[in-house]
């Protein structure tokens, strides 16, 4: 999952990819989620992908985020910003029903759901389960990701 806010603070945007053990796709979701800061966004990016998990049954997620802050925040177990802690307690909650192992990934690995909250936050509205609707660019993150090949940064 991944946030995107143009501006800092800005439009938001958040994307989100599901897969099964095998690493196939199951959904990619970009969502707009108003207007706020980078780590707001990366925050509300995990408060939704948990809901979706929840929302579809799935009780064991590897969560894959570049947010440093947010991985920190978890390993310590308190956000600590004032006007986050209701997401933050949410996140909290869903954790006890989801069974949930957090990886920081750079964002050369993140590249599907950091290209979601990028359409998203310029009010471009995703929302995947086959490969064959989705736009080209998307099939080969996809495809690239896949294979376990990090996509570099231009």
């Amino acid at each position: 999952m991944d946030g995107s806010s143009i501006g800092n603070p800005g439009s938001c945007g958040i994307g989100r990819v599901i897969r099964d053990d095998l690493g196939r796709l199951v959904q990619a979701y970009a969502s707009h989620v108003g207007y706020g800061s980078n780590n707001k966004v990366e925050l509300m990016a995990l408060l939704h992908g948990l809901r979706i998990c929840k929302s579809l049954n799935i009780s064991n997620v590897i969560v894959e985020m570049d947010s440093m802050v947010v991985i920190s925040w978890w390993l310590r177990g308190r956000c600590g910003v004032w006007y986050l802690e209701d997401f933050w307690e949410e996140i909290i909650g869903l954790t006890c029903t989801i069974h949930c192992c957090f990886q920081h990934v750079f964002r050369e690995g993140n590249r599907v759901a950091d290209w979601l909250a990028k359409e998203e936050a310029s009010g471009i509205d995703f929302d995947f389960s086959n490969n064959s609707i989705m736009p080209r660019v998307l099939q080969g993150l996809i495809r690239l990701d896949s294979l376990g090949l990090p996509s570099l940064r231009g």
